[in-house]
């Protein structure tokens, strides 16, 4: 296999880890009730449970099996998550740097 083949499967892997553990943190956020008085911004009235379409996303990342059930992840998945994401960026990273000095090579 070509060196570019490699550089561009490491980038592909190494964007994927990275979105999925994001994806993941993003929806289990969305689907965490906000408190009374907490606002979108941190002021406001707006609290209680998600509206009709934040229901909607966090009903596809159940089906999607993303989240767990019942909406929350737990401290483990929350550092899987976090180690999926910076493990991602790193390969995609030097995916990008290997790929560059292939290109300054030749």
């Amino acid at each position: 296999m070509s060196a570019s083949v490699l550089t561009t499967a490491g980038e592909l892997v190494g964007v994927l880890l990275a979105s999925y553990g994001l994806i993941r943190e993003s929806f289990a956020s969305l689907a965490e009730p906000r408190g009374f008085g907490e606002g979108r911004y941190g002021e406001g009235g707006f609290g209680g449970m998600p509206g009709p379409s934040t229901r909607r996303f966090v009903s596809f990342a159940i089906w999607a099996r993303l989240l767990p059930r019942d909406g929350k992840l737990t401290l483990t998945d929350r550092k899987r998550n976090a180690a999926l994401a910076i493990s991602g960026s790193a390969i995609a990273a030097l995916s990008l740097v290997a790929e560059l000095i292939l290109a300054m090579a030749t």
